[in-house]
């Protein structure tokens, strides 16, 4: 993935700083299209890998006396009247770019030049007086800075794999990383696979200084603990009209623009908003060709005039892209998704950014469909935090791992403890739902997905927006409930929008609550008493899903053969992780039908993977 790399060594001598900076930058340009920028100075080296798409001009930028320079990933929106500021206060700009504007924010606020910054980044700046680096990322961590403070001296880069170009640096697996990667599908807080690698918190102020990482957390999700009494109306125009300024926001420059539509509520909120002074304007959809997300997409797109690209998911999309997808994602993210690598070199040829819908839904309420508010008070934050992520049984996980690999209860307990450490100041369980959602879920599988977009060309997430994430959290939850706020303010902005079926439900958006789960209750009753003869259904998978990924790996030959032969492996058995019983008892109740253990597949052939690419191979490159 494009972004920054870098070491800092000042009282180690015996580095080659050019040499290993000039590794870390190789290893994380995955293209020939990719640019590389490298500088090298008194004890540092740091370079950028980029696209050429944001902020093309080279780096690093210098302040006027060169004892301070930036290089930075990414970019900042509304800058015009910080920049104003600057300039009547002496500041004098040469380049007009976002690095310099920074630069210059930072002589002149310190540490508090964070809080002017609206945006999509991560950025090093370097005191060359003092010795001192400073690494700042956004408010949610979207563009990944991983570190290593190695005796002494610091590792730093966009992907884990450049730290790893330090042969000294010792690579031992996280086993609490590992039972969480199965546990939950992701890795919780900012641990890697690796002790010693971490992920820089979002919206963090890291400082190397004297051979000591220090970081300062300058922001956070702040719920209200009292709201204010407006009526629910007067909310729904007041984050409307902020939905309409953050996607214009996002529309600036002279860049190809594109959006990715599903047939969820967050895309296509996002393309009703784009002006028509910007058409005509492309969104692309990818899965199965028959899903219920791609037609409903596609209506969507009909009805507001935009150039619809469809991208096909295939079986055999999955065997040509996994092992690269792995490598690429650093074996962080299941391979069932991998598929999606190719779409995004498709898109890239029609344009150079994607708008993405990344956080719409978790903060919107739609991670309170399903369930009651008063039947959630009950629950302790652990059962929320199991229902949002969809976590595996403790006795699969058990049964899953050998015995005489490591202690999977204690594993389970330091997870279980992080946990309720992380919600513990919510107050509200409702919110407590989503603090957990945006602090864990969806930020470590964004923090992999874009990483896949990034490779190819940019992103840009209206619902990240400074002014509508701080908006939002002074929303009442009272009217979340089942997304019955998105839905009503959708229909309030975009009445065309009114017949448009959702893919959760295959139904218009004004349909009511009441007789969604009316519906779901008839399908569940009448599968019941047939015993599924007539195979009644309502929501099907389809609906749900963009791929069956179960019915992939037991129909479709080549795909089932690749995932035996490697589950099956001896290599793969052999591993001290796994009872390898299990694993063949999981692959034959799925490949039978008896259960649905695709999801668990995919995860332990991501993981053996990257045991082949990250463990056993000496040299990693692609």
């Amino acid at each position: 993935m494009v972004g920054l790399a870098g070491v800092v060594a000042t009282k180690r001598k015996e580095i080659d700083i050019e040499k290993l900076s000039s590794l870390m930058c190789q290893v994380i340009k995955h293209q020939e299209s990719h640019k590389t920028e490298l500088y090298v100075s008194n004890g540092i080296g740091m370079g950028r890998v980029h696209l050429g798409i944001l902020n093309p001009e080279p780096q690093p930028m210098f302040n006027k006396d060169k004892s301070m320079w930036i290089m930075m990933d990414g970019e900042i929106y509304d800058t015009q009247d910080i920049k104003t500021e600057l300039i009547s206060k002496g500041h004098i700009f040469s380049i007009d770019n976002d690095p310099e504007l920074i630069l210059h924010l930072y002589e002149e606020l310190g540490n508090d030049f964070v809080d002017k910054l609206n945006g999509s980044f991560s950025l090093a700046i370097w005191n060359e007086k003092s010795q001192k680096l400073l690494i700042v990322n956004d408010r949610y961590g979207s563009r990944p800075i991983y570190y290593a403070n190695s005796n002494g001296y610091l590792l730093f880069g966009s992907e884990i794999k450049a730290i790893l170009q330090d042969k000294t640096f010792e690579k031992k697996v996280d086993d609490r990383s590992v039972t969480e990667f199965f546990s939950f599908g992701h890795i919780l807080g900012n641990k890697t696979f690796f002790y010693g690698i971490e992920l820089l918190p979002p919206a963090s102020i890291m400082t190397f200084d004297s051979g000591k990482v220090s970081i300062e957390k300058y922001w956070d999700f702040e719920f209200n603990k009292k709201y204010e009494d407006h009526t629910e109306d007067y909310y729904i125009e007041k984050l409307s009209n902020l939905v309409l300024q953050s996607v214009e926001r996002r529309m600036k420059g002279n860049k190809r623009m594109g959006v990715m539509l599903s047939g969820g509520l967050d895309s296509r909120t996002i393309v009703a908003s784009i002006q028509k002074k910007h058409y005509p304007f492309y969104t692309f959809t990818h899965g199965e060709s028959d899903c219920n997300d791609v037609k409903f997409a596609q209506k969507i797109s009909t009805r507001l005039g935009t150039i619809h690209n469809f991208l096909e998911f295939k079986p055999e999309d999955i065997i040509k892209y996994s092992e690269n997808f792995v490598y690429l994602t650093d074996g962080m993210i299941n391979i069932v998704h991998g598929q999606r690598m190719q779409t995004y070199d498709e898109i890239a040829e029609l344009v150079d950014v994607v708008i993405h819908g990344w956080l719409g839904d978790a903060t919107t309420g739609a991670l309170l469909g399903g369930f009651l508010i008063d039947r959630i008070k009950f629950e302790d934050n652990l059962t929320i935090f199991n229902r949002v992520c969809q976590k595996l049984p403790d006795n699969l996980i058990k049964n899953l791992f050998s015995e005489g690999y490591f202690p999977i209860e204690k594993n389970l307990d330091f997870s279980r403890n992080y946990i309720l450490r992380t919600g513990e100041n919510i107050k509200l369980p409702e919110n407590r739902l989503m603090y957990y959602d945006l602090k864990e879920y969806n930020r470590r599988i964004m923090v992999s997905g874009f990483i896949l977009i990034r490779n190819s060309l940019e992103f840009r997430i209206p619902f990240s927006d400074n002014d509508y994430i701080d908006f939002f959290l002074n929303i009442p939850t009272r009217f979340m409930h089942e997304q019955r706020f998105y839905k009503k303010m959708i229909l309030t902005m975009f009445p065309d929008l009114r017949n448009a079926p959702y893919q959760k439900t295959g139904l218009p958006l004004y349909r009511s609550i009441f007789l969604i789960h009316i519906l779901k209750l008839s399908e569940q009753f009448l599968n019941l008493i047939t015993r599924k003869v007539f195979n009644f259904q309502i929501f099907s998978k389809k609906t749900l899903n963009i791929a069956d990924y179960g019915e992939w790996m037991r129909k479709d030959r080549k795909l089932r053969e690749y995932i035996l032969n490697i589950l099956l492996d001896q290599r793969t058995l052999e591993r001290p992780y796994f009872n390898q019983k299990f694993i063949k008892k999981i692959l034959y109740l799925h490949m039978s039908h008896k259960k649905d253990y695709s999801n668990l597949i995919g995860l332990l052939i991501t993981f053996e993977l990257w045991n082949r690419k990250f463990i056993d191979q000496k040299n990693l490159k692609f």
